[in-house]
């Protein structure tokens, strides 16, 4: 390969890794002091057995560290089996309220629908049931994505309840987040006899409001709601006499009133900050997230209740994410200190090979919905690390023998790795289906790692073949002296 041509690819080569290493590894707060820059890795979903007990102090930089709640919305009409077993065993002295209590519900799944509400056909609920709950799944998802943490899942359960798991100690988010059905903003001394300024008959709420998002400054919190032209006017005509007579507004999500804001004065604003002593930076995310999902989210006419909430803690003890980290950083220091003290600038093709596995087997985790990162998928993970760097080390001895023998450097590579590469392949094939098979037979937790070992596998494999051979040949244009360039040696000369 010409200098110029591996000069281009050595130049596009570094700038993918570092784009990539940037997104996986660099968090950084934002110039406004408010919102922070996380990297893929920070967003990763990380296991509840990592970390301290839930509930101790967060570390410096306030990320998570593991342990968590968990909670399951059930829609109206819906109950779990244990729900229906410790109802139906309270009628047992009376057989004719169990028999009715029977025919009522229908059985579908692990979960029991009330037939008086949900239509119910050969073990299945009718359609339009299917997409209002697909439309709240995604109404839920968008509400917990909205409050940017790192440490949230939102998933179906059960076929049709959703399983809510949050890695904070706040749990007063389960509960408003529940809420559905449309936001309207009412007006008067309590909330039973409040009017409906908006929307009026026959409107929608889009042509009031345009949304909502959650302010910080010096530590107050804010939820800021942005109206239209018309909205502003509609707030500006309820409250034109407050100073005389106080009032307040409520603004609602279907019956359920989301915010209060007591008014003295005229509110003739197109964006309106409600601020209070008792919003925390979760609470007013949490009550922005509500309002603006309810104006632009999806639209759901299912109704929800929040049960079943319950608390994990770390089971690897204290800090083991952390422990995770140093682990991998010492072993990726020892990695690199072998192969640059045995194989000088030649290092550098595995360490570009490495950290494009490193990026790849990242964005696996974070992309992949089933993957999390924990204890299993580390080992998978670190295990491929050892498939890889053993696979060059092999790759770079064989060249290294044949570069004795008086080859050219050319010759020598391509000699060396004819003679391994069937045997690498072959190993990695078998590992990797070993990897797949454990994925489709294990439990939950070992599938995982089999999942990930199977995957990385095949990374290791493209790498130590082909990647790690196209980064030799690309940085070997760049010296006449290829021996020392390698640290191999002839039994005669040092080099050619």
């Amino acid at each position: 390969m010409s200098k110029i041509k591996s000069a281009i690819c050595l130049t596009l080569m570094t700038l993918l890794i570092a784009g990539l290493c940037f997104i996986c590894f660099v968090s950084f707060g934002l110039p406004n002091g408010i919102d922070t820059y996380n990297s893929i890795l920070t967003m990763t979903e990380k296991d509840a057995d990592l970390g301290m007990r839930y509930g101790g102090s967060e570390d410096m930089s306030g990320r998570y560290l593991g342990g968590g709640y968990s909670a399951v919305y059930y829609p109206e009409g819906v109950i779990s089996a244990e729900e229906y077993d410790t109802t139906l065993n309270g009628m047992e002295n009376d057989a004719d309220k169990q028999a009715e209590y029977k025919d009522r519900y229908a059985k579908v799944g692990n979960l029991y629908f009330d037939t008086d509400e949900i239509k119910v056909t050969d073990g299945k609920p009718d359609e339009a049931f299917e997409a209002q709950f697909q439309s709240a799944v995604d109404l839920f998802t968008a509400r917990y994505e909205a409050l940017h943490l790192e440490d949230f899942r939102v998933s179906v359960f059960d076929g049709y309840a959703v399983r809510v798991f949050v890695g904070r100690n706040d749990t007063a988010a389960f509960t408003p987040l529940s809420y559905t059905g449309e936001f309207s903003v009412k007006y008067g001394s309590d909330s039973d006899s409040a009017t409906t300024i908006m929307p009026e008959r026959g409107k929608s709420i889009n042509d009031y409001v345009k949304g909502a998002h959650a302010s910080s400054l010096a530590g107050n919190h804010a939820v800021v709601i942005d109206f239209t032209k018309e909205g502003r006017e509609a707030l500006a005509k309820a409250s034109a006499g407050a100073a005389d007579s106080s009032a307040t507004a409520f603004f609602c999500v279907g019956d359920n009133d989301a915010l209060q804001l007591t008014v003295d004065t005229q509110i003739d604003e197109k964006s309106l900050s409600i601020t209070s002593t008792s919003f925390t930076d979760i609470s007013a995310k949490t009550s922005a997230a509500l309002i603006d999902t309810a104006v632009n989210g999806a639209k759901t006419e299912l109704s929800f209740t929040v049960e079943d909430t319950a608390g994990y803690h770390g089971l690897y003890g204290e800090n083991a994410l952390l422990w995770m980290y140093v682990v991998f950083g010492v072993a990726f220091l020892a990695m690199m200190v072998f192969f640059f003290v045995r194989y000088h600038l030649l290092a550098f093709a595995h360490l570009y090979t490495y950290l494009l596995f490193l990026c790849g087997t990242v964005l696996c985790v974070w992309a992949i919905p089933f993957l999390t990162l924990s204890v299993e998928t580390f080992i998978a993970f670190m295990l491929t690390s050892v498939l890889l760097s053993v696979s060059d080390a092999v790759t770079f001895e064989k060249a290294r023998a044949e570069f004795a023998t008086g080859k050219t450097m050319a010759s020598s590579v391509k000699t060396g790795y004819s003679k391994c590469f069937w045997n690498l392949f072959d190993v990695h094939i078998v590992l990797a289906l070993a990897g797949f098979f454990t994925f489709f037979v294990a439990l939950p937790s070992l599938s995982s790692f089999g999942f990930l070992f199977g995957l990385t596998t095949v990374f290791s494999g493209l790498g130590a073949l082909l990647v790690s051979r196209f980064n030799w040949a690309i940085l070997m244009a760049y010296t006449p002296k290829k021996g020392a360039f390698c640290n191999f040696k002839r039994e005669e000369t040092e080099d050619e």
